[in-house]
Formats: structure tokens, C-alpha cells, sequence
């Protein structure tokens, strides 16, 4: 959307990685992933790979075709609990995608070990494909949080913590204190790790994962790294470093200091909700739209400072291009704080005058 041409290199038949092959459609609407992904495949470029994927030549290929390279292969390598009797046992990444298109039976019991957010989604379709009981353990308070546990445990899916599997038989999941919880389908849900086996000695890794800086470059400059291959979190955090990582490609090309095009850091506790009114969808004019405010920031250029400065101290300047700042009148401002208390995005601070004498 920038004006630049991206080219998606993917081994999949089709786009959309774990969002279309595993995600459950209770957690992102098909019609809603579907009406994206058209958008998206009416803008980029598309490269098949073969089924085996991506080698190292391969990937040195495409490096120096490039200006720019980013590595989003994710994490699809489930994570081995090395219990007696793993075996048995499903890995969530594989039972997700087969739950997807109703290509597996769970019978009537169901044990997750590991209940994050992935082995809510587990349990939750577990439910959804006949599943009585469903039973989620692990060796610490539960990480599972928002709408996945709350799918969950509205499913019925029951937690218990801290418990060790010891071992999976025919008959269910050993804990570590002799207890048998009956099992006819056993999920491992502990974590996937990406396949980095592309990576040239260039690029450095740690504990499995790829080294990135705060702008998710790697030790190779013509090289960013984001979501799952860089560190577990959510599909939001992918986005939002997909984002940053376009921002910062463009910046490079046009020569200026990607800084410009990215919000600055919001104090979290600047961030208001008290007013916050979540039922309101549309917004037919500013008056409406003033009640779903948090104060977040992000528009960077509501001119709140130079409307409340009782002094008109602050004013608001066009630069070269597009740019602009808000400057300050040192002759007008009497230090009131009206700027600093108003302004969403913690950017006006005050200094104590020096003392006299």
C-alpha cells in the first residue's frame, strides 16, 4: 500500500498459515479471514515452494534478490514431552488442523496437557466434536487468559494445577501422584518451535529462536525476523510486527528516519478508561466519538495542547512533506501543565524553574 512490490514466498497450497490450517473458525471467522486474504492476494505476489520447503540456497537466493527479506515461517515443530508413552498422544498444532476439518474422533473422555491458550482451543473443540469431559492440566497456574479460556470453561473443560503427567497408557494420563485421569484421546499442548534449518550462519539465533533488535532485524541488515520464529505470542503481535518491520522497509527506501512513522511509546498508565463507552460502534460526529477515547495515543495529532493553552503558547507547524510539529512559545508559556495533563500521548513535560539565588 506503500507503492513497493512484495513478493510472499509460501510452501502451503494455500496462504494463510496456522490461521487458516489450525486456528479454530470460533476464533476468527471464516468470512473475516477469507474476505482479508483476498484482499491481501489482490495486492502481493505469490511464490509456490515445494513441500519440503525452504533451504539455506534457497533462502541466500531470495536474500540477495531482495533489498529486503522477512523471515514469518513461524513455529511448526511441536515441542516433545518426554514422558513414557508420548506416543499416544496427539501434539495440539496436529489435532487443531485435523479438528478443522473434522478429520479426527476424540471419544468421550479428553486430557490437555498443557492448558495455555492453544490447549483451550484444543478443548474447546474437542467439545465441539463430542467430547464428554475434557481436562486440562499442567505443572503451573494456568497462562490461558481471554476469550480461548473463556471458551473453554464455558464449554465445560475443567483446569488442574499444579499437577505432572507421569506417563500415558491405553487408559488414560499417570499423574505424578498415582492418580489416572481415563483418557480415550490425550493432547500434548506445550509449545511449537519454528524449523530454522534455512538459516545461514549469518543470522543468530537463540534458544530456538531467531535474534532480532527492537525493530525486529536480524544480525543480517537486509534481514527482519517477526512473530512465531522470533518469540511464542498471539496473532496480534505478529500484525503489530508486521507493521512495524513495513514501516521501517519503507523508511529505508525513502531515505528518512523510519522514527517519524511510528507511534511514540505510550506510558500505559496515561491510558483512561472510566469514560470508555465499548457499545459504541459508529460515531456520526467528534461528540460521540470523544466517549470511546482511552487516551491511547495514536492519533498523534489531535491538537487537545494548542486548543487548552490558556497563554496560546503552542502552535502547530507544517515541516517539509507531510511532517509537522508542535512547538512552544517560551515567552508565552507559563508552565501551567494544561499541555502535559491534556495530551494522550505523554509528549509535553515540565521542568521546575531553577531556583533563585
Amino acid at each position: 500500500m506503500k507503492g513497493h512490490e512484495p513478493v510472499v514466498y509460501d510452501r502451503a497450497s494455500e496462504l494463510g498459515g496456522k490461521i487458516r490450517s489450525a486456528i479454530p473458525s470460533s476464533r476468527l471467522p471464516k468470512e473475516v479471514f477469507d474476505h482479508e486474504l483476498r484482499r491481501i492476494m489482490g495486492k502481493v505476489t505469490r511464490v509456490k515452494l515445494g513441500e519440503d520447503g525452504i533451504t539455506e540456497e534457497l533462502f541466500m537466493d531470495i536474500r540477495d534478490r531482495y533489498e529486503y527479506t522477512v523471515i514469518a515461517v513461524g513455529a511448526q515443530n511441536p515441542r516433545e514431552l518426554k514422558i513414557k508413552g508420548h506416543e499416544k498422544a496427539v501434539a495440539a498444532l496436529g489435532f487443531l488442523r485435523r479438528a478443522k476439518v473434522n478429520d479426527i474422533a476424540v471419544g468421550e473422555k479428553v486430557v490437555v496437557i498443557g492448558a495455555g491458550n492453544v490447549g483451550c482451543d484444543a478443548a474447546t473443540e474437542a467439545y465441539r466434536l463430542g467430547a464428554g469431559e475434557v481436562t486440562l492440566i499442567d505443572i503451573q497456574e494456568p497462562a490461558s487468559f481471554g476469550k480461548e479460556r473463556e471458551a473453554a470453561e464455558a464449554s465445560g473443560a475443567k483446569f488442574l494445577w499444579p499437577v505432572a503427567a507421569e506417563a500415558i497408557t491405553r487408559k488414560g494420563v499417570v499423574l505424578s501422584s498415582g492418580e489416572v485421569l481415563g483418557a480415550d484421546t490425550v493432547i500434548i499442548s506445550i509449545g511449537d518451535k519454528p524449523d530454522l534449518g534455512f538459516l545461514p550462519d549469518t543470522i543468530d539465533t537463540a534458544d530456538g529462536y531467531i535474534k532480532v533488535d527492537s525493530r525486529y532485524r536480524t544480525a543480517d541488515m537486509k534481514v527482519y525476523a517477526i512473530g512465531d520464529s522470533v518469540r511464542p505470542g498471539l496473532i496480534t503481535d505478529a500484525i503489530g510486527a508486521g507493521r512495524s518491520v513495513a514501516l521501517s522497509i519503507d523508511a529505508s527506501f525513502r531515505g528518512v528516519d523510519e522514527s517519524y512513522d511510528r507511534l511514540p511509546a505510550i506510558d500505559t498508565a496515561r491510558i483512561r478508561l472510566e469514560y470508555y463507552d465499548p457499545g459504541v460502534r459508529e460515531f456520526q460526529d467528534i461528540q460521540v466519538c470523544s466517549v470511546a477515547c482511552a487516551s491511547c495515543g495514536g492519533c498523534r495529532d489531535c491538537g487537545m495542547c494548542e486548543t487548552l493553552c490558556p497563554q496560546q503558547a503552542i502552535s502547530r507547524r507544517p515541516l517539509q512533506g507531510e511532517g509537522y510539529e508542535y512547538v512552544v512559545n517560551d515567552e508565552r508559556c507559563i508552565g501551567c501543565g494544561f499541555c502535559s495533563g491534556a495530551c494522550p500521548c505523554g509528549i509535553w513535560e515540565l521542568k521546575e524553574n531553577d531556583p533563585i539565588g
